[in-house]
């Protein structure tokens, strides 16, 4: 779409080149037109700048939801491999409140419990503290699911200003230690 502005312009132009009587009034008219234009393109700025920050506040809230969905089913996952005696049922939230109060009347977990809710946490699509050091400290890498979930994080913690492909040219470790900082910062 070309530009109103310019055939204002062009108007303006061709009036004052071929002057007819009524040229004041026209040119009048002209100035009135160019600055409702000018109006119009500057609302349309606004708006498409308003419609960015939405979607960069939906992706953030995405995201922050995304986070709780990871956790809670980090949470789910880890007290399951540490309570395998408490059959999985159709309601999550009554399981995870039940594997609590089997650990908390037989004072604790095994050895091996511990270990498998260890290494669910470890697996978990959304990396926790112990992967993210873990990532720091070159003694891992991200699974595919963790890697996707932190780029996603790291766009929004750097406010799109870097596109995956930058972010994970980064590599890793940095990721993982944005992530943690961020976390860190907002505790």
């Amino acid at each position: 779409m070309s530009d109103p502005r310019a055939h204002v312009q062009a108007l303006r132009e061709a009036i004052l080149a071929d002057p007819p009587a009524q040229a004041g009034q026209w040119l009048v008219l002209l100035d009135s037109l160019e600055k409702a234009v000018a109006a119009l393109a500057a609302s349309r700025e606004r708006l498409q700048q308003d419609v960015e920050d939405a979607e960069h506040a939906r992706d953030a809230a995405n995201l922050a939801r995304m986070k709780v969905m990871g956790q809670l089913n980090t949470l789910q996952k880890s007290l399951a491999a540490a309570v395998p005696q408490v059959a999985a049922s159709a309601d999550a939230q009554s399981d995870a409140q039940r594997r609590i109060e089997w650990l908390l009347s037989h004072g604790g977990v095994d050895a091996g419990a511990a270990e498998a809710a260890k290494t669910a946490e470890m697996e978990a699509p959304m990396p926790g503290r112990a992967v993210l050091e873990a990532v720091i400290a070159g003694e891992r890498k991200f699974t595919k699911a963790q890697l996707e979930f932190t780029i996603a994080e790291a766009m929004v913690l750097t406010g799109w200003q870097m596109t995956p492909l930058e972010l994970t040219e980064k590599g890793e470790p940095w990721l993982a230690r944005l992530v943690l900082d961020n976390q860190a910062a907002s505790v």
